[in-house]
């Protein structure tokens, strides 16, 4: 049996732990000056669109053998480049989503291009024909999201 790892453990915390700590946070201090989907709207952007994608294209621009090597399974050294140009793009998508946490602007735009990724992302996941344990959790997490 695999022990979770800490990409695992990250995905866990962006995804469920931190919006939802946020977002009990936000409500006890705002009571009822803010609805309750407008907060969970807010905290899934910023965390799961923001923070996930930023920190995962951090990892991607600098270890970009752990997504080609463990996620898609490609041992060339070549797909490397191609897998640090994606984590760029992350980068790129998961600022506007930390930044949509002040600029209320910007929270619908990293919505719509971060859903929309992470159900792409899912649907490449769900073709593969050899998936691996890493890969399922990545397309598990991408519906979540999606």
């Amino acid at each position: 049996m695999k022990k979770i790892g800490l990409y695992e453990i990250s995905v866990i915390i962006f995804f469920i732990l931190l919006p939802i700590i946020a977002f009990i946070i936000n409500i006890r201090i705002n009571r009822s000056e803010i609805s309750p989907f407008s907060l969970i709207f807010k905290w899934f952007v910023f965390s799961g669109v923001g923070l996930r994608l930023f920190t995962a294209g951090l990892k991607q621009s600098i270890n970009p053998s752990f997504t080609a090597k463990e996620i898609f399974k490609l041992n060339e050294e070549k797909s490397f480049r191609i897998v640090r140009e994606v984590g760029f793009a992350n980068i790129s998508l998961g600022l506007i989503g930390i930044l949509s946490l002040p600029f209320l602007e910007f929270r619908l735009a990293a919505a719509v291009a971060g859903g929309l990724y992470f159900g792409l992302a899912g649907c490449l996941h769900l073709f593969s024909k050899m998936r691996s344990k890493d890969e399922m959790f990545a397309m598990v997490s991408d519906y979540f999201i999606f």
